[in-house]
């Protein structure tokens, strides 16, 4: 793992993320963190009598925006260069146009490998209708994506939890890209299911476990079951108990979790894990 990117809208949750970053790149020695802001043109007016009339007419300026931008990542980079050592190099990306589709193109045009953002919004509407750009990037980004709520900090990852619905393993795990978090960061794989309380849930014997046992073989996993009414409450609440650093989750676009724009368990867990989940998918 070489290059990690970090998206911020310069505010407190952003900046933690990339303070996130910095630990997570010196556990994995990766050897960049590139501090990506995406701007473009506000819709800044208001119809009179049918008339456009502008409200702020310096803030349709696209070079006061470009250097709101610099002087943005200039200033996080100035405080990410006290935390780094000489071995993660720092670079900054301010670009014009559209968030998710130009992060695909940077994603790619600089050969990352990790992507690692703070949750942004918060509150009932922007949970249930308009999402997270977190969650949006998680859902289009060919490589992981690390959300990382408000109030956490990296601490070294030694427990990895993968969340499991233990339908069609083979088909739906991405084991490549858990495999490299795991050969990177040594850390013990943990395997959960969570089952609605009352609900047929699986066991240490179950079929599924063998195949888990397959696919991860030389990483010793362990299996863990539990019941909860809510999704978001089994997961945190087992985490709690038992020191989980970081809790992967697959999304689905069938079955148990089917897609990060319904009431999916993906996105109820993006707005209420206590913990930093990786969101992957092949």
């Amino acid at each position: 793992m070489k290059t990690i990117l970090v998206p911020t809208d310069f505010s407190d949750e952003s900046m933690n993320a990339a303070i996130y970053a910095v630990g997570f790149a010196k556990q994995v020695n990766a050897k960049k963190i590139i501090l990506y802001h995406a701007y473009t043109m506000p819709v800044n007016f208001s119809v009179v009598s049918a008339e456009p009339v502008l409200i702020n007419q310096e803030l349709m300026d696209i070079e006061d925006l470009t250097s709101f931008a610099n002087i943005g990542l200039t200033h996080f980079e100035a405080k990410l260069k006290k935390l780094t050592n000489t071995d993660v190099t720092l670079e900054t990306i301010a670009n014009y146009g559209f968030f998710v589709e130009d992060i695909k193109k940077t994603e790619k045009e600089k050969n990352v490998d990790l992507i690692i953002m703070s949750i942004t919004g918060g509150g009932a509407f922007t949970e249930s209708v308009i999402g997270s750009n977190s969650l949006i990037v998680g859902k289009n980004a060919s490589v992981p994506v690390i959300i990382v709520p408000a109030k956490a900090s990296f601490v070294g990852l030694n427990k990895i939890l993968l969340v499991s619905d233990f339908i069609d393993i083979k088909e739906s795990i991405p084991t490549a890209h858990i495999k490299n978090i795991l050969h990177e960061t040594k850390a013990d794989l943990n395997i959960l299911h969570v089952a609605k309380i009352g609900d047929y849930t699986f066991n240490s014997s179950s079929e599924e476990c063998f195949v888990f046992e397959d696919l991860f073989e030389g990483y010793s996993p362990k299996f863990h079951f539990t019941e909860n009414f809510v999704f978001s409450n089994g997961i945190n609440e087992f985490s709690e108990k038992n020191n989980i650093d970081l809790v992967v989750i697959v999304p689905k676009k069938h079955h148990f979790l089917e897609s990060l724009f319904t009431k999916s368990h993906t996105k109820e867990l993006a707005f209420h894990s206590h913990f930093p989940i990786m969101v992957v998918h092949d």
